[in-house]
């Protein structure tokens, strides 16, 4: 599914000391939940780095403990001579969100409960508590904990290099029990969603600059908070299991920026910045598939020389017949631009000539500054809101749920 890469060693030596430990909870545990693609990891664990990918576990704790998630981020140098947007490929940080019992850890707002980039400097593991900073013991009994990744998998990188996170588990501690004493359990958590939505999009699904914070002077803040995107706003409210490929400055057939990797690439992989890795298809069956995917690629969506209406009619084809004759795919146009609504419309018609069940989605106005502000001229999480609100209703209404 993936190459084993230079973690592999790491990784195994952390498994061996972990499986040892009375306090852990290994990542290939029957119970823990996932959602999203992940890749099975060496030694037990869990590979993963697009937008939302949550790890779900009900744990019992015997007495009050402070729970951390053993986590390693692979990292690697950029590629030699990067141009365009190639000089974003490689190492960075990651924002993870931490929920126990629906109770959002950490500084509160969008805010993550932890990141990679606090102390992450290679690839080895860290532990990271998962009530963040405040260090907090949870107290003795039963807890629901999520775990939610709320940046993409590697900004604006043409040229992607593996910058994927590696989780292998839930250690508890205590300074008032022995270790023995706090063997952590692991029960059956409420059961997944039984729909499932797919989106596939650039910085307009992935959140970029959503929060309106943009920092010039730090290209390294992008004030993205997946979670409040109108993509996953969607799944919140079709109850819906929610898969996201999305990844700023990338398109069907043209970067905004410079780089030769394009979203059918990211599309076929589990782990976007591995592109040895391989998505198994059969392994989570769509319902629904949106894609929202020109903006970046601007006249190349135009242009016949780019084939960007053939690329996109073999995308959604092939996405049919992986996921069977009941998807149904939303293409959608807009709202940064509108110049690709066209070549999307006959995406479209091909598509139903096909036998897929393709519909328009509309995103066109949403930047009017009726419906909230721009950032960066992006979507604000008041335009993913609004967003979400049409797009629901529409798959919704389409879909009979």
């Amino acid at each position: 599914m993936f190459s084993v890469s230079t973690l592999a060693v790491i990784a195994a030596a952390v498994s061996h000391a972990h499986a040892a430990a009375p306090g852990f909870i290994a990542a290939n545990d029957p119970l823990m939940q996932y959602v999203g693609r992940f890749a099975s990891g060496p030694n037990s664990a869990m590979m993963f780095d697009m937008p939302g990918c949550e790890i779900r576990a009900r744990v019992t704790l015997p007495a009050a403990a402070h729970v951390t998630a053993a986590m390693s981020q692979q990292h690697n140098p950029p590629p030699p001579n990067p141009q365009g947007n190639s000089k974003n490929s490689g190492f960075q940080a990651n924002a993870l969100v931490v929920w126990i019992d629906g109770v959002r850890q950490g500084p509160g707002g969008h805010n993550a409960t932890f990141t990679t980039s606090n102390v992450l400097t290679s690839s080895q593991v860290y532990q990271y508590d998962l009530t963040g900073a405040s260090n907090t013991a949870i107290p003795a009994g039963t807890h629901d904990i999520r775990i939610f990744k709320a940046t993409e998998a590697d900004w604006n990188g043409g040229s992607p290099v593996p910058n994927y996170v590696t989780f292998y588990g839930l250690r508890t501690s205590s300074q008032a029990q022995a270790a023995s004493a706090l063997a952590p359990r692991l029960e059956q958590s409420p059961p997944l969603p039984t729909r499932k939505i797919e989106f596939l999009g650039d910085s307009i699904t992935a959140g970029f600059c959503n929060e309106c914070k943009q920092q010039p002077a730090d290209p390294t803040d992008h004030n993205e908070a997946y979670g409040a995107t109108w993509d996953h706003q969607i799944c919140t409210t079709l109850d819906a299991q929610c898969h996201t490929a999305a990844w700023s400055g990338l398109g069907m057939v043209r970067n905004c920026c410079g780089g030769n990797t394009t979203m059918p690439t990211i599309f076929s992989q589990t782990l976007a910045t591995d592109l040895a890795s391989s998505w198994p298809w059969s392994s989570w069956v769509a319902d629904a598939l949106v894609i929202n995917l020109g903006t970046n690629d601007g006249g190349a969506a135009t242009d016949p020389k780019y084939t960007y209406v053939s690329t996109y009619t073999k995308l959604v084809v092939a996405a049919a017949k992986h996921y069977g004759p009941n998807l149904h795919v939303f293409l959608a146009c807009g709202p940064m631009s509108e110049s690709y609504c066209a070549p999307v419309q006959q995406v479209i018609t091909n598509a139903q000539g096909a036998g897929v069940k393709a519909h328009f989605l509309d995103q066109r106005g949403f930047l009017n500054g009726t419906f909230g502000p721009a950032c960066c001229g992006h979507p604000s999480i008041e335009v993913d809101t609004a967003m979400a609100v049409n797009g629901a209703a529409f798959i919704k209404a389409t879909l009979g749920w």
